[in-house]
């Protein structure tokens, strides 16, 4: 993994940062979450609102009605669009989601390069106003970002906040999760001082196969960072295909 040490050094040289990692495919993706890409405020406040409501016979335990920490956790993680945008503390983890095709599927080609974004999430708050710390999802000073994820009859702030994730399985505990918190709908690497809180960490198309070699022989493949019955078969049916072991 020399190489992906070496592009995480030359982009973050100070040892000393608290830095979170994301790995996007295309280096066309924005860094901007699921639930602002193509969907209004209406229409995020109609699928937490309706999520919420038809949790409950769906599974076990479920947050209080105003948890909203918990609540956005949960609907993240099930794969709802939502203002939150994970982001890993292993530039391992974020380098198998940027590769996670060809760690998959090796015999694919490289169609270009891979991306790997790193985020200062204390120089992020501080830029913001927010302070010099990375509070838990679940903290007061993040409820007012979260809560016109659910109601327009509070006002949106604005802005963005790193914020330590609620962990609510162990999935979240394996990729080493954290988020960002959108209020504002613009693209993060869009922000006027995003140079002092983000980088952008080129893999470049030549390296992508190499790499995701060295990625699966380290052990991180689909059912190890999916920790669930599912993506164990899915990964066993991809690795072991009929015929072989004749």
């Amino acid at each position: 993994m020399g190489e992906l040490a070496e592009l995480v050094s030359r982009a973050i040289p100070d040892p000393t940062h608290i830095v979170w990692y994301r790995g996007h495919r295309s280096p066309e993706w924005t860094v901007t979450p699921s639930g602002h890409r193509d969907y209004t405020p209406e229409d995020e406040r109609n699928l937490t609102n309706r999520f919420r409501s038809r949790a409950n016979t769906r599974r076990a335990s479920v947050p209080e009605y105003r948890h909203y920490a918990y609540w956005l956790s949960l609907m993240q993680h099930y794969g709802l669009p939502t203002r939150l945008l994970d982001w890993s503390r292993s530039p391992l983890i974020a380098a198998y989601f940027a590769l996670e095709e060809h760690v998959e599927s090796p015999q694919l080609d490289a169609s270009g390069p891979a991306v790997i974004w790193a985020l200062r999430p204390h120089g992020l708050n501080s830029v913001e106003g927010r302070g010099t710390h990375t509070p838990a999802l679940e903290a007061d000073k993040c409820r007012d970002m979260l809560r016109p994820a659910f109601t327009d009859r509070l006002p949106e702030p604005g802005g963005y906040m790193a914020a330590m994730a609620t962990e609510v399985d162990m999935r979240m505990f394996v990729q080493q999760g954290c988020f960002t918190i959108h209020s504002s709908r613009g693209p993060l690497e869009s922000h006027s001082k995003s140079s002092q809180f983000l980088q952008r960490i080129e893999i470049p198309q030549d390296s992508v196969a190499r790499m995701a070699r060295e990625i699966a022989a380290c052990g991180f493949r689909r059912g190890d960072i999916y920790p669930d019955l599912a993506n164990l078969a899915q990964e066993l049916r991809a690795t072991y295909p009929a015929g072989t072991f004749p």
